[in-house]
């Protein structure tokens, strides 16, 4: 779980630090994709899901539902987030408008994740583990909770014991495939935006992120193990890699015959 926990902080570290030379993209860039998750997925999806599942209750009882509602709100928030992220970095950066700032934008965007999602929830679980689960002390600190909050915790406290030390190494593999996704899907949306190709491709962004994500919300859903999310997840990312990889390959040369760096 140390090693899950290091992996998270230290791969967005080390990806910035490593593709700032590589592809030069703006510290502007980074921010603004981070800020995109943080306000789009961390704030008002967030919000959305508490909206939505106390008028709809019986959503969260059916796997399917819940896989489907899950992924689409993710595609549609994080990808109409990227939008308003170039939108922003268009009005405050006035260098060139070149693929760095896509791939800086999902740089961000994917390491704020990791450091959000994985890095803070493995401490909280390394803390949990240490003074709850292995202390002996799992009925005294239920006790301790709000009745609303019990149920939650006692599955939490459950499955970190039950799980098998190993099975924490699957974050790493899942945040690279989240970070390659978010780049990816972030190139995607700039060339869209930029008119470099259809508008409508931000349609196809928010169905791509949908598909990787359904994964994801089974598992959560209990309908799939966690191997057949993972599994899911690298094959539909591998798809979505390519498929932006031949689009921005047959915009490269634009009308000034200069081609862009490839990312």
């Amino acid at each position: 779980m140390g090693a899950a926990a290091l992996a998270a902080f230290a791969l967005p570290v080390v990806l910035i630090a490593v593709g700032r030379r590589r592809w030069r993209f703006s510290a502007r860039s980074c921010v603004v994709g981070a800020l995109v998750f943080v306000v789009f997925a961390l704030v008002l999806e967030s919000a959305a899901h508490v909206a939505v599942f106390t008028a709809l209750p019986a959503l969260q009882r059916s796997a399917a539902l819940y896989a489907l509602y899950g992924a689409l709100a993710a595609g549609v928030f994080e990808e109409l987030g990227r939008v308003s992220g170039f939108a922003l970095l268009r009005r405050i950066d006035r260098g060139p408008d070149g693929v760095e700032r896509a791939l800086g934008a999902g740089v961000g965007h994917g390491g704020i994740e990791a450091v959000a999602v994985a890095g803070f929830g493995m401490v909280t679980s390394i803390v949990l583990s240490v003074t709850v689960v292995n202390a002996g002390a799992a009925d005294s600190f239920l006790s301790q909770l709000p009745e609303a909050l019990r149920g939650g915790y006692a599955q939490r406290l459950d499955a970190l014991a039950a799980t098998p030390a190993p099975l924490y190494l699957l974050g790493v593999g899942e945040r690279v495939i989240a970070i390659a996704l978010h780049i990816a899907l972030s190139v995607l949306v700039w060339m869209a935006f930029s008119g470099r190709i259809g508008r409508w491709w931000i349609l196809g962004a928010v169905l791509a992120h949908a598909l990787c994500d359904v994964g994801a919300a089974l598992y959560q859903g209990g309908a799939i193990s966690v191997f057949a999310a993972e599994a899911w997840a690298l094959l539909t990312t591998c798809a979505v890699v390519a498929l932006v990889r031949r689009l921005y390959a047959s915009t490269r040369t634009g009308g000034a015959g200069e081609a862009e760096p490839a990312p």
